[in-house]
This record gives C-alpha cells, structure tokens and sequence, in this order.
C-alpha cells in the first residue's frame, strides 16, 4: 500500500465519522457496479494480471516440488515477500474507471502561502480528488486588487488614477487617460497572477495530482440581461449582485469541462475578456494604440460565484471512451457523466473560518445564510484580522443560491487537510453547532475549526396562535413522534398558554415554548416558567443540520437571549430582552436524552410518581427527567463576566479599536445553587407535574 494512500486511511478514520454520515458519502461517490463495456475491456486482459476474470480451475503443484525442481524458485520466494499487495499491483498496472457519476467542488486559494502551505492544500486537494471529487481551483491573493469596476451595461467606469502614477513610471507621466494607466497597472498585476498560476501548478503535479492551469481567460464581461438568474432568490440579494462584475462563459470554459472529464484539476487565475467601446477614441486622443477587446483583472469572487453559475446550468457533460469490439457483433461505448454543479464551495485561506461572538472570537461552526447572514454582517467586528471573512462569505451564499440543497461552502485554513476530508464525507461542522461553548472551549484546534455555510432554512418566529398552520403543524408532530395526537385538546391549551412557536422551512421543525405556573403562582406577580412543550423536526432532516438550526433559534429567544449573538430578524425578540430559565421533560428511555445532556445545564430523575394517576401503580424507577438551561446573561453575571449585550455596541467597537482579545474570563467559582435559585426545582417539578399529555 501507497504512502499516500496510507495517510488517506488515516485521515479517514480519524475524522470520527458516524456510520450514518459514512453511508451517504458511500452512496455519493461510492463505487458503482461495473458497465458493460468495462466488463468486456476487462475479459480481455490476461488472467493473471486480472482480478475479475474467472479462469477455470486447475490442479497446483506442491510449493515442495516446485522448490526442489525449479531453478527460479527464488521468483516464488521474492513474490510472497513483495509487501505490494495484488489490488495495489492491478491498480497500477490497469486503471479500471467504475465511477457512474463524478462530482465537482469549486475551491479559492487565498494567498499568499509559503511553499510548505501550499503542499499541505495540495494534499488536501489530493485527498478529495481519490475520494470522488474533482476540483475546479480559482487563485486569489491579498495583494491582489480589481483595479477595473463595470457597471451592470458591462461598461467599464473610468476613475481618477493619480494614485497609479508611483508604479506607471515616467514613461506614462504625460498620459491622463485612465484606461492606458488602468492597462498598464492590470498588465503588471496580470504577470504576477501567472507566476502564481504556474507556482501552485507545479505544488499540484508533485502532490500527485494531474493541473491543467489557464493562464488565459475563461470568462467575459457582458450586459446584465445576458446573465442567468439564481434559482433561489433568497439568499442571493439583489444588493450583493448589483457590485458583481458582470460575466459570462467564454469558448475556453469548454476546455474547463473537457480538462474535469480528463480527470484534470482546472487552475484558474481572476482575468476576464472585454470588448472596450471607447478604444479607438483613446488612441485618438492619446496616439497610443489600443486594443478593442483586451484581459482585464477582476476579483476573484465575481470569478467563483460566474463559475458556480455557469457550471450549474450546464449541469452534466458525458464523456466517451474509446469503442469496445464485442467479438465483431457490434460496438459498445463506454461513456462517464460528470456532474458540473458543485457539490462543495470551499475558500482556503490564512484567516480560516469566520469569527463568532457566541464562541469568543472562535469560528463560527455551522451558519444558517437564510436567517443568520444580516446579523453576522451588523456584529462583526474582526475586520482587522480577518479582512476578507464578510466578502467571503457573501461570495458563498452567491454561489449556493446556484447549487443545490445539498452543496455547502467551507471557510478553512490551510492547517488542516483533514477538516476538508471530513466535510467532504459528512457535510457536516466539526463539532455540532448547538453544543454549548463550554464544552469546546479547552480544545486546542478550536481556532482553526472550519465554518460550514449553507444554504440553511428560513427562521420564524410566531407569537399568535391564530398565525399557525394546524394541519402542517399536526402532520409534522405526528410524523416526528411516530403518535397520535389529540390534536383538540392540545390546540386549546395552546390557546391559552402559547408563548412562541419556532418554525424553520415550511412545518419542516419547529420548537413550541408555552408559559406554565406551578400550583400556587399568581399569574399576576409571578414570572412564567418557559416550558419546552414540544421540539420535532422531520425524520428526513435528521442529519442534515436542521435541529441545529433549530436549537440555536430556540437558545437565541429563550436563555440566551439579551446577548450580542442572539441578534436576528426571526419575527421574535430580535435578541433583545432578558434570557429566561428553559425547562422540558423527557422519557428516561429516550434515545435523544443524550443529545440533551449536552447542551442542558443540568437534569434530575424525577420522582417515580411522577406522572402517575391516583390509581396507577408506582414502581421504583423513575420514568422521566426533567432538564433546563440556565439563562446566560445570570450565569454570566454571577461569574463576574463581562456582558455583551445588543445595546453595548459602542463599547464593542471600543473594545475591537483597542485589541480584538476578549477580556479574560473571571476566576469566581459559580455557586452550586445561587440565592435566586433556590427552590426552583420543586417549583419546576410541581408546574410539570400538572401539564396534561398530548398524545391520544
């Protein structure tokens, strides 16, 4: 076995994928049965050199007998200690293409990188292409800048380019012209570009991988109208494409596809193709010729999100082996598709994933564009050492807006090849988005985790009963719990303790918090208890990241509310407020029960006549647990932290001018029960004791 494959095995294994997770990735990029045509390309290889041909059994000779009388015994002896393995020895020998479908990712590499940077992405990149994915690869540099800006015509806009005169020299001091100055600053960037392009061509060809770098254009700018339109208009403004460089495919893109049905790895570098109306005036005026149509630099992530369009709407090209002679009766042809649309958008880059208040300046682990991408963008407050994390991140949710459901987008360091093999396998944060931070804080990779970014769900939140769906709301209960609903009752009750309903996506999840006493309350001075009365999500969302959607959107209008990362437009509180108690039951035989022990603050058995009538037998075991959630602003406080609240923004800014390190945490030791604390438990326990079922 391979070096490079052995590390591929390791890097599997050690990305602690669930057998779930394993399963989908298997039936993703898995491999198929064999064609037709491949079964006869294979009948006809020599059987010993095939480890699918079926010879007809034969009586061996004594390894004795050989020994004794064959002089070249000594092959014998040196094949059993070959460590290469026979498969390993067919691999190389014949390549044997079983794959039905290929799939595509589309990856930004952010300069600059140092040489050992680069061939820790390039392996990385190798890893995925052994793994069934094929990678467009598109280069960006910090140093990098669009010096030419075009308007939504596809006509360039002149601007005042003064500032260029330090690096246009003398020889252009008595030209005005904007554009002879702006070509002559793109011609020098375009130079460095192609330096780039044939420096991570060479990291790619010694990682093992086969490059295929355009140091040409591949794209051209165009009008508007002639560009296709994103399939969901949700998650892609029309703010965001109003400042993208208009851009269509040119004839090159065609040897894009054919370098992916190669097996190629396509490079290329942010220049495109434009058609300059006003050419001829400028040499006029100027007496300096100039070229009607000519490259130009553009940024970087109007290049991916053209790219992820252009790809997407092309969707599959075939390829076609060569004609496979069935014993003259007839030719069959072997052809492979490849699946254009990216499954995967990643941007390797030194800042890594995009910083979150929630995790204290850690990445974010897992974002919801459709109701997380304006309350990221208002509170974000590292530009300074992650400059490009805001314009990545709009350039993702871009690119999905193109993708299908299933694609995602990974902000990573170049750290880590192994954070993009277990994206690739589980589509899926590192560690689940709803986990407390606590649990994660001692990590010591937490820094450099990934930020996975998808298309997500819609988010709303509803206070009025009358404004709930009770037929997709019934349907989606019943469908999560497997049980009948008494569904009656129940929505009478919900009429009169409702305090919010979460629903995310169209009935897809949603979590119902209702407004209990406990025997003895006065409803007029006592504070309501947040009941969790019932959180569902449909069976075939489970794994898909939606229940973390779901309990953050839960954690940012109960406990943790009144904190700067619980701001969002959800219809709710919009994070400001003052965080309650979260408190819920579940049965003590629940196979979710550990999932609540993660992220509870804690639980207690409660008694075994709990839930009991009068005349049912009690037995001695309990039957249920009860679990809560602190309020975080009090926890917070009683440690002696400091509060970020979403009325302390100036005090943010303060602190972020000054240094971007959070204050360090506070050494008190959090009571065991504090003063206000104390006999909420019974009161808890007795409030749940009285809430009737709601199953018939």
């Amino acid at each position: 076995m391979s070096r490079q494959l052995n590390q591929l095995i390791l890097n599997v294994l050690k990305s602690h994928t669930p057998m779930r997770d394993l399963r989908s990735q298997l039936d993703t990029f898995g491999r198929r049965e064999l064609s037709r045509a491949s079964k006869l390309r294979l009948a006809r290889i020599p059987s010993e050199t095939n480890a699918f041909a079926v010879t007809p059994p034969k009586v061996l000779p004594k390894v004795s007998d050989v020994m004794e009388t064959d002089p070249k015994c000594r092959k014998v002896t040196r094949l059993v200690e070959d460590p290469t393995s026979v498969a390993d020895r067919i691999s190389e020998s014949q390549t044997v293409d079983s794959l039905s479908e290929a799939h595509t990712a589309l990856v930004k590499v952010q300069g600059p990188f140092s040489d050992r940077q680069l061939r820790s992405i390039a392996e990385g990149l190798a890893y995925l292409k052994q793994l069934g994915l094929s990678s467009v690869v598109v280069l960006d540099h910090d140093g990098w800048q669009s010096v030419s800006h075009f308007n939504r015509e596809g006509v360039r806009i002149d601007e005042d380019t003064m500032e260029l005169h330090p690096w246009l020299g003398k020889r252009l001091a008595h030209q005005r012209d904007a554009s002879v100055r702006l070509g002559s600053m793109e011609t020098g960037q375009r130079n460095n570009m192609v330096k780039q392009l044939w420096r991570v061509s060479g990291v790619l060809s010694a990682a093992g991988m086969d490059p295929r770098p355009y140091a040409n254009a591949i794209m051209r700018i165009v009008p508007e109208n002639e560009m296709p339109k994103p399939s969901l208009d949700l998650t892609c403004g029309a703010d965001s494409l109003a400042k993208r460089t208009p851009l269509a495919s040119d004839d090159a893109m065609d040897g894009v596809y054919r370098s992916l049905a190669l097996g190629q790895t396509p490079i290329v570098i942010p220049i495109a193709m434009y058609d300059d109306p006003g050419a001829d005036q400028i040499t006029q005026n100027t007496n300096v010729g100039a070229e009607a149509l000519r490259y130009v630099c553009v940024d970087a992530n109007d290049i991916m999100v053209a790219l992820a369009r252009e790809m997407a709407h092309t969707k599959r090209i075939c390829t076609a082996s060569a004609p496979v002679d069935e014993h003259k009766r007839g030719k069959v042809e072997e052809t492979q598709s490849i699946n254009l649309s990216p499954l995967r958008l990643m941007v390797i880059n030194r800042e890594g994933g995009l910083p979150s208040h929630a995790r204290g300046g850690n990445p974010h682990l897992m974002i919801n564009l459709q109701s997380e991408f304006n309350s990221i963008r208002s509170s974000f407050i590292w530009s300074k050492s992650h400059p490009t994390a805001l314009s990545n991140m709009e350039m993702i949710r871009d690119c999905l807006s193109y993708m299908s459901s299933a694609s995602s987008g990974v902000m990573v360091t170049h750290r880590s090849p192994r954070s993009l093999i277990a994206n690739l396998i589980t589509n899926k944060a590192a560690h689940s988005p709803s986990l407390p931070y606590r649990l994660l804080a001692n990590r010591s990779d937490l820094r450099h985790t990934p930020t996975i970014i998808r298309k997500g769900l819609p988010v709303r939140v509803i206070s009025d009963v009358n404004q709930v769906d009770h037929d997709k709301l019934l349907l989606l209960l019943e469908a999560s719990f497997k049980r009948k609903l008494n569904h009656e009752l129940y929505f009478a009750r919900l009429k009169e303790r409702l305090d919010f309903v979460i629903v995310t996506g169209d009935y897809d999840g949603l979590a119902i918090v209702t407004k209990e006493y406990a025997p003895g309350d006065d409803p007029a001075t006592d504070e309501p208890i947040a009941y969790l009365d019932k959180f569902a999500v449909l069976p075939k969302l489970r794994g898909s990241g939606a229940v973390d959607f779901l309990w953050s959107a839960l954690r940012d209008e109960v406990h943790g509310l009144g904190l700067l990362d619980a701001l969002n437009n959800n219809g709710g509180r919009g994070g400001y407020g003052v965080g309650r108690d979260l408190v819920w039951k579940s049965r003590i035989a629940n196979p979710v029960n550990r999932w609540y022990f993660e992220r509870s603050n804690g639980f207690i058995r409660l008694p075994p006549c709990f839930g009991k009538g009068p005349s049912d037998p009690v037995g001695d075991a309990s039957e249920w647990v009860m679990f809560w959630c602190d309020a975080e602003q009090r926890l917070a406080h009683l440690a002696g932290e400091t509060l970020m609240s979403p009325g302390a923004m100036e005090e943010l800014l303060e602190l972020a001018s000054a240094s971007l390190n959070f204050p360090p945490p506070s050494k008190t030791t959090l009571p065991i029960v504090a003063p206000e604390e104390d006999g909420r438990l019974e009161r808890w326990t007795a409030c749940l004791a009285k809430i009737p079922s709601a199953w018939a």
